[in-house]
């Protein structure tokens, strides 16, 4: 079997290749031409920035490939694998500061500072600034009423949770100075000088405050993003040995889409994602015991569900991920019909408590909210209308793009090889894609908006890898290769504010 890993890796720098030389030409629309397109970067980007990126991604792959042969043995999670995957998290999080480096000025961590101040962009900051602040709590009681007359775009299809956070993080800021001031003297060097030319570009002073809460924001994003590894080989580890789950959960960093959307709030969503699937998938296997275990069980269900409803207070796309879950513990075939229907109402339980608080405390119909950011993006295709047979093929293809290629293509390989073996979060996940696409719900931008429904998909890449009996080196390869792709496209696509 391992003479048949030379190929797939062949096939892999084959697709890599093609893809930056496809969009390097500028010859292929990146989308369907007059309804959306990803926008082309036009600057070179630094040599030494992209020589660090590129150390970073080599350094990153060895420790993968250390990482895949330390943890051989098949055993409970203990000690030794919560070392490998701390070490993972940290690894993760230094490599998604150095990516950037690589990209072309003013799309390298400046985007830290441009993104979530430019209305263009995602207007959130701005919402709380001007309109929020003042009197949060008033804001998010009236919210009901106030998001009914918004637009289609961001904010109209949203719940105010990432218009509170920017309001918490800035309130935070004004009462803590010390914080506020140790923040603004670490920030990275191009992001201070990003925030200077925001302050030229409006004319007038951007608080200290201000710049702390919009550089915190990102630095939440980042460890967010960076640390959905943790959740990932635990939801890969359910039911695949270590090796696996860390192949699984160790290509997820180089994810095209979760650094080039950084520090965008859709690169955090992952981590709640995966975490609300992990959580599910456990319980329902530790329903099967009794006990303490049957306790931990509905902790871990309860868990599942109040992180899906917080989720829900930043984004309508946590419906699906409640579909996925159920769907992974109603598949689960060790336990009785009665216990997965037992795990899915504690669940609910989690879901309706977290909720209902949140209800209590703002005064804030959550229903009401969620049906209007429902109708806004039933409007949105009113407005700007898509062609339905064209997203159709072009979804999946940019949901690859998005995923890494050399990921694709492992997590084929494992799903055609036993798919069987795969863990049945992948497959559920897949058929709930695949029912989404069909239904015309999202036409465009899944690589922003589909982002969290990338790591159970992961969960199959440790299958193939293993499959054709690859080890540490096939690990260390597909790393340098998803490294090859992000910082090609970084250098070559704008995907997060539109200048």
């Amino acid at each position: 079997m391992k003479r048949k890993i030379g190929p797939a890796l062949a096939a892999s720098a084959f697709l890599v290749a093609g893809l930056i030389a496809v969009v390097y030409s500028g010859k292929v629309p990146l989308g369907v031409p007059g309804e959306w397109e990803w926008l082309r970067v036009k600057a070179a980007p630094p040599v030494l920035g992209m020589l660090l990126a590129a150390a970073g991604v080599a350094a990153y792959a060895g420790y993968a490939a250390l990482g895949y042969r330390a943890l051989g043995v098949p055993s409970r999670i203990g000690l030794r694998e919560t070392s490998w995957v701390a070490g993972l998290v940290a690894s993760a999080v230094a490599l998604q500061v150095l990516i950037p480096m690589g990209a072309a000025d003013e799309y390298d961590l400046t985007k830290w500072a441009y993104v979530h101040y430019f209305h263009a962009s995602t207007g959130y900051y701005q919402v709380a600034k001007e309109q929020a602040a003042a009197d949060p709590w008033k804001f998010l009681a009236d919210y009901p009423r106030w998001i009914e007359g918004q637009d289609a775009l961001h904010i109209g299809t949203h719940p105010p949770g990432l218009i509170a956070m920017h309001c918490a993080l800035i309130s935070t800021m004004e009462r803590r100075r010390a914080a506020a001031d140790f923040l603004n003297a670490a920030m990275p060097p191009s992001v201070t000088v990003a925030f200077r030319q925001l302050e030229a570009i409006d004319r007038k002073p951007l608080p200290r405050a201000d710049r702390a809460a919009i550089y915190l924001a990102s630095l939440i994003t980042l460890l967010a993003c960076a640390g959905t590894v943790a959740p990932l080989y635990l939801l890969a580890r359910e039911s695949l040995p270590p090796q696996l789950a860390w192949a699984s959960a160790a290509l997820w960093p180089l994810a095209p889409a979760a650094n080039l959307f950084q520090p965008g709030a859709d690169a955090a969503y992952p981590l709640l994602s995966a975490t609300a699937m992990a959580t599910a998938a456990w319980a329902s296997r530790l329903r099967g015991t009794t006990g303490l275990g049957t306790w931990a069980s509905a902790g871990l269900a309860i868990a599942s569900g109040a992180t899906m409803a917080f989720g829900m207070m930043f984004t309508l796309a946590f419906l699906p991920v409640g579909l996925i879950v159920a769907l992974v513990v109603l598949a689960t075939r060790s336990i009785s019909a009665a216990r997965r229907i037992e795990v899915v109402a504690w669940i609910g339980v989690g879901f309706v408590a977290v909720v209902a608080s949140g209800w209590l405390a703002t005064g804030a119909d959550p229903l009401a909210v969620w049906r209007w950011n429902l109708r806004h993006h039933a409007r949105f295709y009113l407005e700007y209308p898509r062609s339905y047979f064209a997203w159709l093929v072009a979804n999946p293809i940019e949901l690859a793009v998005a995923a890494g290629l050399p990921a694709v293509v492992w997590c084929a390989i494992g799903a055609a090889a036993d798919r069987r073996y795969v863990p049945r979060a992948a497959w559920c996940t897949l058929g709930v894609l695949v029912a989404v696409n069909l239904t015309g719900r999202n036409m465009g931008e899944v690589a922003r908006l589909w982002m969290l429904f990338l790591p159970p998909l992961f969960t199959a890449l440790g299958v193939g890898l293993t499959r054709l009996g690859g080890g540490p080196r096939a690990l260390f390869a597909t790393v340098i290769l998803a490294g090859i792709q992000t910082l090609g496209l970084q250098a070559l696509i704008q995907v997060v504010y539109p200048i």
